[in-house]
């Protein structure tokens, strides 16, 4: 696939990330790092494969947010480190539709990442996420977000998820 950062477009697959990466030590999680892709069994800091694939500089020409965009888009799984807070900048909002009026309601996320951005993700509509550089734009990206990615899903005749029901659960980590 062709990904565009910073005006420039790169061809990535899953296969240039494992080729990249193969015998490569990842780099160590410094406190700014949220995410990490499991690669060969190892843990990456997510703009890693990325800065190794294009050899674009890790700062100024992409983000953690294009990293996380392009590893999910290849089908790999971006995690949340577990020594980070985001469950504390996460927001809810109860999934639901409304008849009257033709509106639905989301769950969504909201979480800082290491460059900065607020990164909001719709966990009902798999690989729908944007950013902003506060919650409110966010927030407001990420409705736009999931306004194209339900028009989408209509034009090709998919059906759109409705969830009954939206439960917080404590687990001991």
């Amino acid at each position: 696939m062709i990904f565009v950062i910073g005006n420039e477009g790169f061809e990535i697959s899953r296969e240039t990330i494992f080729k990249a990466t193969k015998g490569v030590p990842p780099k160590q999680f410094d406190g700014r790092n949220r995410y990490y892709v499991e690669l060969h069994g190892l843990k990456y800091p997510i703009k890693q494969p990325i800065h190794l694939v294009t050899e674009l500089p890790y700062t100024g020409r992409f983000g953690a947010q294009d990293a996380h965009r392009i590893l999910t888009k290849l089908g790999f799984t971006v995690k949340l480190l577990s020594s980070t807070k985001g469950p504390e900048l996460a927001r809810r909002i109860a999934t639901s539709t409304d008849p009257t009026d033709g509106t639905m309601k989301f769950a969504i996320t909201l979480e800082q990442d290491e460059d900065g951005y607020i990164v909001a993700s719709c966990p009902a509509l798999p690989g729908c996420h944007s950013q902003g550089k506060t919650d409110e734009e966010a927030i407001s990206n990420i409705k736009e977000a999931i306004r194209g990615y339900i028009a989408s899903m209509r034009r090709h005749g998919e059906p759109v998820p409705e969830i009954k029901e939206i439960r917080e659960v404590e687990v001991l980590v």
